[in-house]
């Protein structure tokens, strides 16, 4: 996954959902790796309290999903 999927206002998006769920923007990377990869590839917890935690991450993914694709 790469950034051509989100337009500048996508990415904005993006971020504002990962302020929205306390991630920090770092994240960025890790939401656009793995929008389109399916989710038992990535989505699983380990049980040790990771921080971000990864169904926060999900979340973030899942909206990051149900942005529209910029038309051309």
């Amino acid at each position: 996954m790469t950034a051509e999927r989100f337009d500048p206002d996508g990415l904005a998006h993006i971020a504002a959902f990962l302020r929205d769920e306390n991630v920090d923007a770092s994240y960025l990377q890790f939401v656009l790796q793995n929008v389109d990869q399916p989710d038992a590839a990535w989505r699983w917890c380990c049980g040790s309290h990771c921080d971000p935690c990864v169904q926060r991450l999900g979340r973030v993914v899942d909206r990051a999903r149900q942005l529209p694709r910029p038309t051309a």
